[in-house]
């Protein structure tokens, strides 16, 4: 699961690290701490455009969508049934990276929550991204397109199945190695658990 994560950062460092071209951003601001529930804009590289960092909305429409109340069931998808599931089977060559440099997640201790945050251990920077999908959805009162997206998850790793105790969940980090890979269609299969990056949490 992902509901929450972080880009402080400003375009320019995302800009650098990623090796792409920035369109204008209208909307986007950098945000140490993005609430998946208010389905912000946040920036993504898409396979459609890959030389280019665009945003799109969290919360994935699928085209059938009858208006934006369904983004809420589509913030996340399981890895292991986006190929099955009517609201993501049609759009799994629709890859997208999404850039991140943090997410928060909650570790159960009887009653008590426990926030942390967990960043990546691995990376060149402080810069990751998360594997995702995205969708380009009309709204039919007006007509208006929308490009909608969501983030991907899978088995919890070592590091994640300590906080997240009770589901046990984590998001697909792609190693740096692999980004290219992700957007050009590699088979989802080889992205899902064990395959893992390595990250550090900490107690908030």
């Amino acid at each position: 699961m992902c509901f929450y994560f972080g880009l402080p950062e400003n375009v320019g460092v995302v800009k650098k690290r990623f090796k792409r071209e920035v369109l204008p951003l209208p909307g986007y601001e950098p945000n140490e701490k993005f609430n998946g529930f208010a389905h912000p804009q946040n920036l993504v590289i898409t396979n459609d455009a890959p030389e280019l960092i665009i945003t799109a909305h969290w919360g994935l429409l699928p085209h059938w969508s009858k208006d934006l109340s369904f983004r809420k069931n589509t913030l996340n998808a399981r890895i292991e049934t986006i190929d099955s599931l009517p609201s993501f089977k049609d759009y799994n060559n629709n890859r997208c990276l999404i850039p991140a440099s943090r997410f928060y997640e909650w570790q159960h201790q009887g009653k008590t929550k426990i926030p942390h945050i967990i960043v990546s251990s691995e990376h060149e920077s402080d810069l990751f991204c998360f594997a995702g999908l995205y969708a380009d959805w009309v709204n039919p009162e007006n007509g208006s397109p929308m490009r909608t997206y969501t983030i991907l998850t899978t088995e919890g790793n070592t590091t994640m199945k300590y906080v997240h105790n009770t589901k046990e969940r984590m998001p697909v980090i792609l190693h740096q190695a692999d980004e290219e890979a992700w957007l050009q269609g590699t088979p989802l299969h080889a992205f899902a658990y064990p395959y893992s990056c390595s990250l550090a949490a900490f107690k908030l």
